[in-house]
Protein backbone atom coordinates (compact mmCIF):
# COMPACT_ATOMS: atom_id res chain seq x y z
CA UNK A 1 0.00 0.00 0.00
CA UNK A 2 2.71 1.88 0.55
CA UNK A 3 4.32 1.71 -2.92
CA UNK A 4 0.57 2.99 -4.30
CA UNK A 5 0.85 6.16 -2.19
CA UNK A 6 4.62 6.39 -3.13
CA UNK A 7 3.80 5.97 -6.84
CA UNK A 8 0.44 8.49 -6.49
CA UNK A 9 2.47 11.15 -5.05
CA UNK A 10 5.16 10.74 -7.87
CA UNK A 11 2.58 11.30 -10.05
CA UNK A 12 1.43 14.27 -8.64
CA UNK A 13 4.72 15.63 -8.41
CA UNK A 14 5.24 14.91 -12.19
CA UNK A 15 2.28 16.65 -13.23
CA UNK A 16 2.94 19.81 -11.37
CA UNK A 17 6.22 19.79 -12.93
CA UNK A 18 4.91 19.75 -16.29
CA UNK A 19 2.16 21.83 -15.68
CA UNK A 20 4.95 24.15 -14.60
CA UNK A 21 7.01 23.44 -17.37
CA UNK A 22 4.33 24.13 -19.86
CA UNK A 23 3.12 27.67 -17.87
CA UNK A 24 6.89 28.73 -18.14
CA UNK A 25 7.06 28.12 -21.69
CA UNK A 26 3.83 30.21 -22.32
CA UNK A 27 4.77 33.12 -20.07
CA UNK A 28 8.56 33.22 -21.20
CA UNK A 29 7.61 34.63 -24.70
CA UNK A 30 9.42 37.78 -25.38
CA UNK A 31 6.95 40.64 -24.67
CA UNK A 32 7.13 43.45 -27.15
CA UNK A 33 5.55 46.92 -27.15
CA UNK A 34 5.31 49.52 -29.89
CA UNK A 35 4.27 52.79 -29.41
CA UNK A 36 5.46 56.70 -29.06
CA UNK A 37 4.07 59.05 -26.62
CA UNK A 38 4.33 63.13 -26.43
CA UNK A 39 4.64 65.51 -23.44
CA UNK A 40 3.17 68.51 -23.99
CA UNK A 41 3.21 70.21 -20.99
CA UNK A 42 5.47 73.01 -20.53
CA UNK A 43 6.85 74.61 -17.14
CA UNK A 44 7.63 78.07 -16.91
CA UNK A 45 6.83 80.44 -13.43
CA UNK A 46 8.50 83.48 -12.97
CA UNK A 47 8.86 87.23 -12.35
CA UNK A 48 7.74 89.19 -14.90
CA UNK A 49 6.98 92.51 -13.83
CA UNK A 50 7.93 94.95 -10.86
CA UNK A 51 6.28 98.22 -10.28
CA UNK A 52 6.03 100.93 -7.56
CA UNK A 53 2.42 101.12 -5.99
CA UNK A 54 3.10 103.52 -3.48
CA UNK A 55 5.62 106.06 -1.89
CA UNK A 56 5.13 107.63 1.57
CA UNK A 57 7.08 110.67 2.27
CA UNK A 58 6.04 112.29 5.27
CA UNK A 59 7.17 115.52 4.56
CA UNK A 60 6.13 115.88 1.19
CA UNK A 61 3.63 113.39 0.56
CA UNK A 62 1.35 111.11 3.16
CA UNK A 63 0.57 108.62 0.49
CA UNK A 64 0.48 108.87 -3.49
CA UNK A 65 1.93 106.88 -6.50
CA UNK A 66 5.44 106.90 -8.38
CA UNK A 67 4.04 110.21 -9.90
CA UNK A 68 3.65 112.18 -6.61
CA UNK A 69 7.18 111.87 -5.11
CA UNK A 70 10.37 111.16 -5.66
CA UNK A 71 11.62 107.50 -6.21
CA UNK A 72 14.51 105.92 -3.93
CA UNK A 73 17.33 105.39 -5.59
CA UNK A 74 18.44 101.91 -7.37
CA UNK A 75 15.66 100.60 -9.65
CA UNK A 76 14.76 96.93 -8.68
CA UNK A 77 15.85 94.50 -10.81
CA UNK A 78 14.59 90.58 -11.45
CA UNK A 79 15.28 87.30 -12.58
CA UNK A 80 12.89 84.24 -13.01
CA UNK A 81 12.98 83.51 -9.49
CA UNK A 82 14.70 86.40 -7.66
CA UNK A 83 13.36 89.80 -7.00
CA UNK A 84 16.88 92.30 -6.25
CA UNK A 85 15.92 95.86 -4.40
CA UNK A 86 18.58 98.36 -3.43
CA UNK A 87 16.85 101.26 -1.55
CA UNK A 88 17.60 104.49 -0.28
CA UNK A 89 15.02 106.61 1.62
CA UNK A 90 16.21 109.82 3.45
CA UNK A 91 13.78 109.95 6.60
CA UNK A 92 11.64 107.97 9.44
CA UNK A 93 8.43 107.19 8.27
CA UNK A 94 9.61 107.23 4.64
CA UNK A 95 8.58 103.75 3.01
CA UNK A 96 8.00 102.36 -0.87
CA UNK A 97 5.79 99.97 -1.92
CA UNK A 98 6.84 97.65 -5.08
CA UNK A 99 4.48 94.89 -6.35
CA UNK A 100 5.93 91.83 -8.09
CA UNK A 101 4.46 90.20 -10.54
CA UNK A 102 4.73 86.55 -11.16
CA UNK A 103 3.47 84.38 -13.95
CA UNK A 104 2.65 81.12 -14.76
CA UNK A 105 3.24 80.76 -18.76
CA UNK A 106 3.36 77.23 -18.47
CA UNK A 107 0.97 74.26 -18.73
CA UNK A 108 1.37 72.65 -15.31
CA UNK A 109 -0.03 74.54 -12.38
CA UNK A 110 2.92 75.62 -9.56
CA UNK A 111 3.31 76.26 -6.07
CA UNK A 112 5.44 78.51 -3.85
CA UNK A 113 7.93 75.52 -2.74
CA UNK A 114 9.89 78.80 -0.49
CA UNK A 115 10.49 82.65 -0.17
CA UNK A 116 12.48 84.68 1.99
CA UNK A 117 15.10 87.20 1.97
CA UNK A 118 18.39 85.49 0.56
CA UNK A 119 20.45 88.16 1.94
CA UNK A 120 19.80 91.44 3.41
CA UNK A 121 22.48 94.35 3.63
CA UNK A 122 23.88 93.42 7.39
CA UNK A 123 24.70 97.30 8.09
CA UNK A 124 23.12 99.19 11.13
CA UNK A 125 20.56 100.75 7.96
CA UNK A 126 17.02 101.81 9.72
CA UNK A 127 16.24 100.70 6.48
CA UNK A 128 13.83 97.37 6.57
CA UNK A 129 12.39 95.30 4.20
CA UNK A 130 9.58 92.92 4.48
CA UNK A 131 6.65 91.20 1.75
CA UNK A 132 2.95 90.50 1.90
CA UNK A 133 0.20 88.77 -0.18
CA UNK A 134 2.53 85.84 -1.01
CA UNK A 135 2.74 82.54 1.12
CA UNK A 136 4.77 78.78 0.91
CA UNK A 137 1.91 76.47 -0.47
CA UNK A 138 -0.29 79.47 -2.58
CA UNK A 139 -0.76 77.88 -5.70
CA UNK A 140 -0.25 79.77 -9.23
CA UNK A 141 -2.91 78.05 -11.85
CA UNK A 142 -1.25 77.64 -15.45
CA UNK A 143 -1.94 80.73 -17.37
CA UNK A 144 -2.66 82.91 -14.45
CA UNK A 145 -0.76 85.29 -12.42
CA UNK A 146 -0.05 86.80 -9.09
CA UNK A 147 1.72 89.71 -7.19
CA UNK A 148 3.33 89.63 -3.81
CA UNK A 149 4.22 93.20 -2.43
CA UNK A 150 7.26 94.47 -0.97
CA UNK A 151 8.00 97.35 1.53
CA UNK A 152 10.78 99.23 2.31
CA UNK A 153 10.47 101.12 5.31
CA UNK A 154 12.93 103.78 7.27
CA UNK A 155 12.08 103.02 10.65
CA UNK A 156 10.30 105.54 12.23
CA UNK A 157 11.71 105.14 15.90
CA UNK A 158 14.90 106.45 14.73
CA UNK A 159 15.26 109.51 16.85
CA UNK A 160 19.19 110.49 15.10
CA UNK A 161 19.81 110.18 11.36
CA UNK A 162 22.67 107.68 10.65
CA UNK A 163 25.72 108.35 8.20
CA UNK A 164 24.54 108.42 4.80
CA UNK A 165 26.07 105.18 3.97
CA UNK A 166 23.61 103.72 6.40
CA UNK A 167 20.65 104.97 4.49
CA UNK A 168 20.94 102.38 1.66
CA UNK A 169 19.78 99.12 1.90
CA UNK A 170 19.92 95.58 -0.23
CA UNK A 171 17.88 92.95 -0.28
CA UNK A 172 17.24 90.22 -2.95
CA UNK A 173 13.97 88.01 -2.23
CA UNK A 174 14.19 84.41 -3.46
CA UNK A 175 10.66 82.34 -4.59
CA UNK A 176 10.96 79.01 -5.63
CA UNK A 177 8.21 76.95 -7.06
CA UNK A 178 7.13 73.14 -7.40
CA UNK A 179 4.44 71.61 -9.40
CA UNK A 180 1.37 71.85 -7.41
Amino acid sequence: MESKHKNALIGALLAVVFVMAVGYAAFAQQLQINGTANITSKWEVKITDIAVKSVTDPAKNPVGTAADAELPTGTPKFTDTTANFKSTLQSPGDSITYTVTITNSGTLDAKVKSIGWSNQNATASPIMYSFSGLAVGNQVAAGNTTTVDVTVTYDSAVTTQPAAADLTKEATLVIDYEQA
